[in-house]
This record gives structure tokens, sequence and C-alpha cells, in this order.
């Protein structure tokens, strides 16, 4: 009877261990995926340019990002966790420098609050200071 208590009690934390693990999903979004960031996208004295096929970037900034510099040209994408994710809903923002072995610097962004015209990312490397691109010119 004793054995029968053990193995009943191990059934039971199986269950709530494996059956309550987190779901690391992004939200499902009630809407239509956003159309890629397209054109010039200012801060101050920092520029990001988007051609609008969701991949290439260009970048200058007025203080040096880790990794990728102030300057250069490669790829982005939004992420949600791990993974690709629109925009709209992402979590981070990662910039991947392809001129230079594919170094890659990722900032947090604002969740829902990046629109086809604007978003913010968030600088850590310098006292997590956020800063908003807002969309003046396409390309």
């Amino acid at each position: 009877m004793k054995k029968l208590f053990h193995l009943f009690l191990l059934s039971i934390v199986s269950i709530v261990i494996f059956g309550c693990r987190v779901q690391d999903r992004p939200p499902k979004q009630n809407s239509p995926e956003p159309p890629p960031h397209d054109g010039v996208f200012v801060n101050g004295k920092d520029t990001l340019w988007m051609n609008g096929d969701g991949k290439t970037i260009r970048w200058h900034f007025e203080k040096a990002v880790p990794e990728i510099g102030q300057s250069g040209k490669g790829e982005y994408v939004f992420l949600y966790s791990h993974g690709k994710y629109r925009y709209d809903a992402a979590e981070y923002f990662r910039i991947i420098d392809t001129a230079n072995g594919n170094a890659e610097y990722q900032f947090n962004i604002i969740p829902g609050a990046a629109t086809p015209e604007a978003f913010t990312i968030i600088r850590n490397d310098l006292g997590h200071q956020e800063q908003l691109f807002k969309k003046v010119k396409g390309l």
C-alpha cells in the first residue's frame, strides 16, 4: 500500500512539473501582418535606412553600438523570445552586421508599440535609454 501511495504521489508531481511548463509562444494577432519598414527612420543624429524587404538595413549611430559599431550595413530581424516575429508584437530588434563577420546586437523594443511609421528601441549599452525612430521619407 505504501508503494502505491508513493507511485501515486510521484505521478501527481510529474503531472504538475511537466504539465505546467510555460509556453514561450508569441501572442496571436487578430490583424494582418503589417508591411515591412520602408524608408529612413531618424532619432536625433541616429539613422536607420530600411529598404522595405523586411531584411536589409544600413545604420549610423552617433554613439557606437557594441558589436556593430557606429555605421554599417547588414540585416535586421524583429523577434519574440527566440524566433523571428512580426514587428507590431515583437520584443526585440536585432541588427546583424553581415559585412563584419555577422556580428550582431540585440535591442529591446516596446512590445505592441511598433508601427510602419515608428518604433522605439532600448539602448541597454547607454543605461536603458529609449530611442524613438520615426520615418522621415521613403527610399
